[in-house]
């Protein structure tokens, strides 16, 4: 995925490159099947012990068929304004400016997780690095990383803490200030109603379970969502929440014929 022997030698040059990468590799806003992708790799590279990708890329599938103008919420506004053509284009044309907004901010929290983890396991060792992020964020994927180095898995209080840390750091420096920018643009109480209260249910949900938001806006609220997708995906077992990355309708089928192989012509010819 990106040549670590090849960075340069001081951590701050090294980040520059591996953000570089990432940010060729995030594509443009629409690009979520991409980023969708390369997320999965970095759960498969950690062998399993970093659980935040593969949690985050099924909540980009999730948002892929909800906030779309062609999914659920569009499907709400075109019968909420069945009888108006010019109020149906409006608040539709508002919904696609909110989605925009929304994976515009998953773009940014994908360059962030691939720096973040890259970054952390060639750097991870060099006492001049530990200023790019947050240190605990920073000690726990050192954690990681020498357990999977060492072909070992993370105990489960280990893997949680760490997808807590990455979860809050991109809700602080990321998410928050992205869905508060698109959530004040709204001019339709109807639309920011659904908006703010979707009814969340990812792939991997057993049954009828389902995370139904008061605020979406919140960020405690979404932490406290996220953390209790993470409990669900510990539960049923985590070779059965990459498995349920097959439901989606976005992903190419070639992939999951040959994950590492479909994601290296990826790295080769970036997206523009």
């Amino acid at each position: 995925m990106i040549d670590l022997e090849s960075l340069p030698e001081h951590p701050e040059d090294g980040y520059t490159q591996i953000h570089a990468r990432a940010t060729d590799l995030a594509g443009a806003p629409d690009d979520i099947a991409r980023r969708v992708m390369v997320h999965h790799t970095l759960y498969r590279d950690s062998a399993g012990n970093h659980a935040f990708p593969l949690v985050a890329l099924h909540g980009a599938l999730w948002a892929a068929g909800f906030f779309e103008t062609t999914g659920k919420l569009g499907d709400a506004l075109r019968l909420r304004y069945i009888y108006s053509r010019s109020e149906r284009t409006f608040r539709m044309a508002m919904l696609g400016g909110f989605a925009e907004g929304f994976k515009t901010v998953n773009r940014q929290v994908f360059i962030d997780t691939f720096t973040n983890y890259h970054y952390t396991k060639r750097y991870g060792a060099d006492t001049r690095a530990a200023g790019a992020m947050h240190p605990d964020l920073f000690e726990a994927l050192n954690t990681m990383h020498t357990a999977t180095r060492d072909h070992e898995g993370l105990s489960s209080e280990r893997r949680r803490a760490l997808f807590e840390l990455a979860l809050q750091h991109e809700q602080e420096v990321t998410v928050a200030p992205g869905v508060l920018s698109e959530v004040a643009k709204f001019d339709c109480p109807v639309l920011r109603f659904l908006c703010l209260r979707p009814v969340v249910r990812f792939a991997y949900f057993p049954g009828s379970t389902i995370l139904v938001f008061r605020n979406f806006a919140d960020k405690t609220e979404r932490i406290a969502k996220a953390m209790r997708s993470y409990d669900i995906a510990a539960k049923l077992g985590w070779p059965d929440v990459a498995w349920a990355m097959r439901e989606s309708k976005i992903l190419p089928a070639s992939y999951f014929e040959d994950p590492r192989r479909y994601v290296a012509g990826l790295v080769e010819a970036p997206a523009v």
